[in-house]
């Protein structure tokens, strides 16, 4: 085994032992927060035409997530009919 692999393969075990730690490292990254905007910001108009053209052609899909979430949401509990 070369240098190279023996190194990545090391760096793949270290992942793995702290896997949880470094995820959670990089959701609390403001780094990460700033360049997710700038980058959202740049790419606003592709992301919601690439929504609105997967709501048109997964109407199913998308009534199922609407109805999930409104149960999800719901204080008054599922099995209540509003009356």
């Amino acid at each position: 085994m070369n240098q190279n692999t023996l190194r990545k393969r090391q760096k793949r075990e270290w992942y793995h032992r702290n896997k949880e730690a470094v995820l959670e490292q990089q959701k609390n990254s403001k780094n990460k927060k700033e360049n997710q905007r700038e980058w959202y910001l740049k790419n606003k108009k592709r992301c919601i035409a690439r929504a609105k053209r997967w709501n048109e052609n997964n109407p199913s899909a998308r009534k199922l997530i609407v109805e999930r979430h409104k149960t999800k949401n719901n204080p008054t509990g599922v099995w209540n009919d509003g009356t």
